[in-house]
C-alpha cells in the first residue's frame, strides 16, 4: 500500500509503493505537497492577471489540466482565499476579489487586535536593539562580519520574492547576528523571549500591504556603520530602524478602510 504521514505543514505526502500501481499525483515521485505548491503557483499567477469578478477555473479544470486530484484543487482554492484572491461561491465557484482591499482590510484588523502589544514589543526593540548594534560594532569579529555583509547582500533578491517565510527567517537572521556580536548573554536571553512575537509582527510587515523593500537600505546602513567600527551610527542607524517601522506600520493601519466602509 501507499502510505500517507503527515508533515508539519500539516499537508500530508504521498509515498510510492512499487508493489503497487502509483497514485497519478506521485507518478513523478513528488510530494503531495510540492504538488500544491506547483499547481498553487500557477493559479495564483492566473488571479493577478484576471479582472476583478472574473470566474477562475474549475475544479474539474484544475484536475484535468494539472493531474491533480480534487482533494488538491480544493486545498489551492482554499489557499487563494486565505491569500485575498478568490471569494469561493459554493455551488458557483471562485471569483476573483479585489486583493488590494482585502490585505489592506486583513493589516487593519491585525492591528486593532494587537495594537498595544505591538506598542510594548516596538518599544523593547527601542530599548534594546540600537544599543545592541552599538555594542556589536565594536565587538564584532571578522567572520561574523563576513556573515553579516552576506545577510545584507542576499536580502533584496529575498525581499523581491514571494517567500514570505523566507523574509522573516532572513530579517532574524540578520538581527540575530547582531545581537550573538553584541557579546552580551543577558541582552541575549532577554531578547529571545520576544522572538515569538517578533517572528508574527515580521510576517505582517512583509506581507502585502508593506512594502518588504522598505527595510534593506535600513539593513544596508546599520551594516555600514558596524562595519565602520563606529558604535554612535550604529546606535542610531538601528533606532532609526526601528522607529521608520513604526511609523510604516501606523501608516498602512491609517490608510486601511474602517470597519463600517
Amino acid at each position: 500500500m501507499s502510505r500517507i504521514v503527515s508533515s508539519r505543514s500539516g499537508h500530508s505526502a504521498v509515498f510510492y509503493n512499487p508493489s503497487r500501481p502509483p497514485l497519478k499525483e506521485a507518478s513523478v515521485a513528488r510530494p503531495r505537497r510540492r504538488v500544491t505548491e506547483d499547481v498553487l503557483t500557477v493559479l495564483r499567477g492566473q488571479a493577478e492577471k484576471l479582472p476583478i469578478g472574473a470566474k477562475m477555473p474549475t475544479e474539474s479544470q484544475i484536475v484535468e489540466e494539472h493531474g491533480v486530484s480534487r482533494q488538491t484543487a480544493r486545498e489551492v482554492f482554499a489557499i487563494l482565499q486565505s491569500e485575498g484572491y478568490v471569494e469561493i461561491q459554493h455551488g458557483k465557484g471562485a471569483f476573483i476579489v479585489d486583493k488590494s482591499a482585502n490585505d489592506v482590510a486583513r493589516f487593519q484588523g491585525w492591528f486593532r487586535g494587537n495594537q498595544f502589544e505591538i506598542a510594548e514589543l516596538l518599544e523593547m526593540r527601542a530599548a534594546v536593539e540600537p544599543y545592541v548594534a552599538e555594542l556589536a560594532a565594536a565587538r564584532m569579529t571578522g567572520d561574523d562580519l563576513e556573515r553579516l555583509h552576506a545577510s545584507v547582500e542576499e536580502f533584496e533578491a529575498i525581499l523581491r520574492g514571494d517567500d514570505v517565510d523566507a523574509k522573516v527567517a532572513a530579517d532574524e537572521a540578520f538581527h540575530s547576528l547582531i545581537m550573538k556580536a553584541s557579546g552580551n548573554k543577558g541582552l541575549t536571553t532577554f531578547y529571545e523571549t520576544f522572538i515569538p512575537s517578533l517572528r508574527e509582527y515580521r510576517k505582517r510587515v512583509f506581507s502585502p500591504p508593506a512594502d518588504p523593500l522598505l527595510a534593506l537600505p535600513h539593513h544596508q546602513r546599520i551594516y555600514q556603520a558596524i562595519s565602520d567600527r563606529d558604535p554612535r551610527n550604529a546606535y542610531e542607524q538601528m533606532r532609526d530602524h526601528i522607529e521608520h517601522s513604526r511609523l510604516d506600520v501606523r501608516r498602512l493601519a491609517s490608510e486601511a478602510p474602517s470597519a463600517s466602509d
